[in-house]
């Protein structure tokens, strides 16, 4: 069994209406696109395909309200404190439901904490947190049918929206942070795969519209996974100019020969793709951001054209545990560094 908590901005199914327990569906929720509802979930069965779905209690009309947010907040904090876990706040990509998303929250919980025999890499310590928003599109290899790049527009659409819902999370979580009492050591991490780091494009724009030039640094690590996003997001103020500065570092990882970013770019209408070519001005980047291209590693391992190797690929996997470990770039194994392109090549080898 395997713990996800999570929030959303998806619409909620009563349980009525299904043959078991809550569920979210496609749509926004139907008090608007940056309302979220809290819980967490028991996430168990062959390949993580079985859910136990607890929504966390909230009352605004009581006194004082009782609000979801803050009973999971404070959940997850003792869980940091009380286990020594780091939380790692998850963001999915496009074409993924609310299940979907807590499978995939589950295996990413699994092939980071898991402890290997023969692997001289220490598990992880995490809490997994998910943000499902309301993905429910597709990208496919042709935009010949109509229904499929419209879906995908759609989700793009969707994706911008929710970014209102994810800077309401991020500032939750900021208050909650300032407002404690009992600090503890451990750190909050993030990862976006493919479109949810164009939500996060998204909610960095609206948390400068809601705080300013006073963004907080809440992260210690942001790892962005096959980013559906443009190549030039870390040079536009309205892209993601300013993502540095809520995290200690950012890694950026890219494959060149990703299909479905392919299709992105070429078939949809959308400029080259961070997570195909990675930063388009890689010798201009804060210090902070690494390019990390794991081409190589990837069509050693698996079909070249893998979306998500960051679950499939062993060697990728290796290298995002290093970093949630805090290892400094330039000493992670296995990486060689490419000083004309400013970037890290994966090796096939941690040596």
């Amino acid at each position: 069994m395997t713990k996800i908590y999570f929030g959303t901005n998806r619409n909620l199914i009563a349980s009525d209406q299904l043959d078991e327990g809550f569920d979210f569906g496609s749509n926004f929720s139907d008090d608007g696109l940056a309302n979220l509802r809290f819980g967490q979930a028991e996430v168990t069965g062959e390949n993580f395909s079985e859910y136990q779905i607890q929504l966390a209690p909230e009352n605004l009309f009581s006194d004082p309200p009782v609000l979801g947010s803050q009973t999971i907040l404070r959940q997850v904090s003792q869980d940091m404190r009380e286990k020594g876990e780091d939380t790692l706040i998850f963001i999915h990509g496009f074409n993924v439901s609310f299940r979907q998303g807590l499978t995939a929250a589950a295996q990413l919980h699994q092939i980071l904490t898991r402890n290997d025999s023969g692997n001289f890499q220490p598990p992880v310590k995490l809490n997994v947190c998910l943000f499902s928003w309301p993905s429910d599109g597709s990208l496919l290899l042709s935009d010949r049918n109509a229904a499929n790049a419209i879906a995908y527009r759609n989700d793009r659409l969707d994706a911008a929206a929710s970014g209102a819902g994810f800077a309401r999370s991020f500032l939750k979580v900021a208050d909650f942070i300032k407002g404690s009492n009992r600090r503890c050591q451990q750190k909050l991490h993030l990862i976006a795969h493919s479109m949810g780091n164009y939500v996060l494009r998204h909610a960095l724009q609206e948390l400068k519209n809601q705080v300013g030039e006073q963004l907080p640094r809440l992260f210690d690590q942001i790892l962005m996974m096959a980013a559906d996003e443009d190549d030039d997001a870390f040079d536009r103020q309205e892209k993601l100019f300013d993502l540095p500065r809520i995290t200690r570092r950012t890694s950026v990882y890219f494959n060149r020969e990703d299909l479905a970013l392919w299709t992105s770019d070429r078939l949809k209408g959308n400029p080259p793709r961070l997570g195909t070519d990675g930063p388009i001005q890689p010798r201009q980047l804060p210090r902070n951001v690494y390019p990390i291209d794991c081409t190589r590693v990837i069509s050693r391992f698996t079909d070249p054209s893998e979306h998500g190797y960051y679950l499939n690929v062993p060697r990728v996997v290796a290298d995002m545990r290093l970093v949630l470990q805090d290892e400094i770039p330039d000493e992670i194994p296995g990486r060689k560094y490419i000083p004309e392109t400013n970037r890290y090549r994966l090796l096939e080898e941690l040596t």
